[in-house]
């Protein structure tokens, strides 16, 4: 029983360890998650390659240039269900997530959208054509 209490603990403080680490990687100036809270986005999704795969393959790409915590960006790469991104590759998306840092080798310090909705996106009713 003192064992399992003992492992219990272990893995307690090691979680916690991790947290603490990951807080304090993005408490630097111009780093951290670029934007709290839960984002929306609006865009074409498409796929995208990179040299030495430090993509997640896919990418949603703004008519209009946009902002997330003060860096402007034509497009965005997207992580989230590999299924569901296929079905809609190519089409004009509305998506929900949260954008977090990533790096790598070639890439040092990227942003990642990470979806945790995502549908077609439909124009609004006024927007629509009319059949008359």
């Amino acid at each position: 029983m003192k064992k399992i209490l003992k492992v219990t603990a272990l893995i307690g403080l090691l979680t916690l360890c991790v947290c603490v680490r990951a807080g304090a990687q993005g408490s630097g100036k111009g780093s951290g998650t670029p934007v709290e809270g839960t984002v929306e986005a609006t865009g074409k999704l498409v796929k995208v390659m990179a040299v030495g795969a430090e993509t997640t393959g896919w990418a949603i790409q703004f008519e209009d240039e946009v902002s997330f915590g003060g860096k402007p960006t034509h497009t965005i790469e997207v992580e989230g269900d590999a299924k569901k991104l296929g079905k809609l590759e190519n089409k004009k998306v509305t998506a929900k997530g949260t954008i977090v840092h990533r790096s790598g080798v070639e890439s040092k310090d990227r942003m990642v959208f990470v979806v945790e909705k995502i549908k077609e996106w439909k124009a609004p009713e006024s927007e629509r054509k009319s059949n008359y």
